[in-house]
């Protein structure tokens, strides 16, 4: 089975922080057929903002990756950042609760019908 998208499986909100993760659809499929939440399915991409919104210091963005270089999810993992990205910042200039985050993105699929 190839994956064709990315849902939201992980999301951490701190002061001046905040760190967005997904897996792919096929790890999110196996893990809530076992009747887990998604969680627990690997993160294979995430992305992370760190500093305040309301300083006039440059937010610090970046992006990781659990995925070997040869791994065929990694093309995947790449494709959208910029999604990923675009909702960490929803996060943070929201200042949502960890609660209304994960209300809003928790198991939020990302993908081209989407963009």
């Amino acid at each position: 089975m190839k994956s064709n998208y990315l849902i939201i499986n992980y999301i951490d909100i701190e002061k001046d922080f905040v760190l967005v993760g997904a897996t792919d659809d096929q790890r999110w499929k196996w893990d809530t057929d076992e009747g887990m939440s998604g969680v627990d399915a690997k993160t294979i991409v995430y992305v992370t903002l760190k500093g305040d919104p309301k300083s006039r210091i440059a937010i610090q963005e970046e992006a990781g990756f659990h995925c070997a270089p040869h791994d065929p999810i990694r093309r995947l993992a790449m494709t959208y950042i910029y999604e990923l990205f675009e909702i960490a910042w929803d996060i943070m200039n929201n200042e949502m609760s960890f609660e209304l985050a994960t209300e809003k993105y928790f198991g939020f699929k990302i993908s081209i019908s989407n963009n």
